[in-house]
């Protein structure tokens, strides 16, 4: 069953998400805590699912275009998590993230160029479940007012309380 965060929770995860390579003994001196502590909480953190990973935040390479888009997915209900669970397989799906309206999921995808979407698209369209797909490639970002990340991003932690 899962404990509700307290308020050392969400400053640990705070920690962890802005630099996921503190050493357990800098995050127990920033917090006030025995390390045997910081290290208890962590455990339950992953245990429970809020911390999901840890990955280093590469530079992107300039050199290298990528094309972003989004994949707009209708899905059988009743395979939701099958279906989610094998798009944890493409790498090139960064972030799925379930909606309202008539579509049930949409997908971020970065790829080389627009024909690996559309060989992404065939081979999602194979899944059992997933009944629609509808892709919108970015032409243009305007601006970002989340803080900058790279590839290999941390995977989303859980903040709320």
């Amino acid at each position: 069953m899962l404990r509700k965060r307290d308020k050392i929770d969400r400053e640990l995860i705070a920690l962890l998400t802005d630099q996921a390579r503190l050493s357990t003994s800098e995050i127990a001196r920033r917090l006030g805590l025995a390390r045997s502590t910081v290290n208890e909480r962590i455990a339950r953190l992953e245990k429970d699912q809020i911390i999901l990973g840890y990955h280093a935040i590469v530079t992107p390479d300039h050199e290298v275009q990528e094309t972003r888009s989004f994949l707009h997915l209708r899905c059988e209900h009743a395979r939701s998590r099958q279906i989610v669970q094998a798009l944890r397989g493409f790498p090139e799906i960064r972030e799925c993230v379930s909606i309202s309206g008539p579509y049930d999921l949409v997908c971020t995808i970065h790829t080389p160029c627009t024909e690996d979407i559309d060989a992404l698209i065939e081979d999602l369209a194979a899944i059992p479940g997933i009944l629609a797909l509808d892709a919108t490639v970015v032409l243009a970002d305007k601006f970002d007012r989340l803080p900058q990340r790279g590839c290999g991003e941390l995977e989303h932690l859980s903040l709320a309380s």
